[in-house]
């Protein structure tokens, strides 16, 4: 399958830009240096090496899926956004001036992807990062979900650490959207106050009042488990 010189897949071509991103995640015949900066990548990628992009993709797919996860909570609609998100990235290539920030500028394009589509549609059932992962019987590792203080490691306090990750997870899974965008760049990606108002197009006092309503309503809604964490 020939994959789309970079810029040949505009508004008008994403079939060739689903090809593109097809053939990545299907088939890898990368040559492209991995240690490369983005901003390299980029400018190889422009000038057809699609190893080079396919790095990219390897790089990021991952925070990429992993930031639409944490909006939208449903691993179907994460997966989708992603690949749509670096779809717009290869037929973006020509425009994209700064690629060392490719990776904001996905994370741009997937609240884009999740607002349009909670327009669309009602909200789906979430699932929760913990759910998704992967039991000792079946190996491997996944990220966790952020933790209160470690309870230790005797069974007790194991159950008691996945419950509390539960228990977090469900109330960001309950914020509004604007909210748990900002508490997912700030306290999930690191991102500052004035790196999100970039992002989101939006004044810092409004990213701050943002985090502000969060906090709010997570603290009120883990009442219980910072009660237990006081007193324990």
């Amino acid at each position: 399958m020939r994959r789309p010189e970079p810029g040949e897949c505009g508004p008008v071509g994403p079939q060739r830009a689903v090809a593109a991103v097809s053939a990545i995640t299907s088939v890898h015949t990368v040559r492209a240096d991995y240690r490369a900066s983005d901003g390299d990548l980029v400018e190889r990628a422009r000038e057809g090496e699609h190893g080079a992009f396919d790095a990219l993709f390897d790089r990021h797919y991952g925070r990429v899926y992993g930031f639409a996860f944490r909006l939208t909570h449903s691993a179907a609609d994460s997966e989708d956004i992603a690949q749509q998100a670096f779809v717009r990235a290869y037929g973006a290539l020509s425009r994209i001036e700064d690629g060392q920030a490719l990776l904001r500028w996905l994370y741009r394009v997937v609240v884009n992807l999740v607002r349009d589509r909670a327009k669309r549609q009602a909200r789906k059932p979430w699932v929760s990062f913990w759910d998704l992962r992967p039991r000792p019987a079946e190996g491997g590792s996944a990220a966790e979900p952020p933790e209160f203080a470690d309870p230790g490691l005797d069974p007790h306090g194991i159950a008691l650490r996945e419950a509390r990750s539960r228990a977090l997870d469900r109330a960001i899974a309950r914020l509004p959207l604007d909210q748990r965008e900002v508490i997912a760049l700030h306290h999930l990606e690191g991102m500052e106050v004035r790196e999100i108002s970039a992002l989101l197009g939006v004044p810092e006092g409004t990213v701050k009042s943002r985090l502000g309503r969060a906090r709010q309503r997570l603290r009120e809604d883990l009442a219980e488990w910072l009660d237990e964490e006081t007193t324990s």
